[in-house]
């Protein structure tokens, strides 16, 4: 059997941009990380972003990515106050789609319930969308990226 982590394991570089109903389009850039613990069924997940036109930092996750059965878990906390447990099934030609089964916000977070990240990953490229319900908002698409591994 394929590791399931396997196309997602490596550094990647990339630009994105962001949308909501409730805030102005923006653009950044992002560096996701994805290393393999070694003689573990465990990879440590880190993303950072900066701003697309000042390259002031932004907004950073960091977690880990484990299996489960044919597919992975995502447990990935946020620094705006959020924690998110997301599965994916077996990946089919390099694609994942993470969709979360818990969500917990700190009393100070903006309040998200759902969260779906999808993810493609064919060779050296990543892109990825992320929808979210939050805020009153039905679930909505809020980012895409294209990312390289580097």
């Amino acid at each position: 059997m394929t590791d399931p982590m396997e196309h997602l394991a490596g550094r990647w570089v990339g630009r994105g941009a962001g949308d909501y109903p409730t805030i102005e389009p923006f653009s950044y850039s992002e560096t996701l990380e994805v290393v393999q613990v070694p003689g573990r069924p465990v990879a440590t997940w880190r993303s950072t972003t900066a701003d697309g036109a000042t390259g002031e930092p932004r907004h950073a996750e960091v977690g880990f990515v484990r299996p489960a059965g044919d597919g992975l878990e995502l447990v990935v906390a946020h620094g705006f106050g959020v924690t998110e447990i997301s599965v994916a099934s077996a990946p089919t030609d390099g694609a994942y789609r993470f969709e979360s089964v818990s969500v917990a916000c700190s009393p100070t977070a903006e309040h998200i319930e759902a969260v779906l990240r999808e993810i493609r990953v064919r060779g050296d490229a990543l892109d990825y969308e992320t929808s979210m319900a939050a805020v009153g908002v039905e679930m909505a698409l809020h980012l895409t990226a294209h990312l390289r591994r580097v």
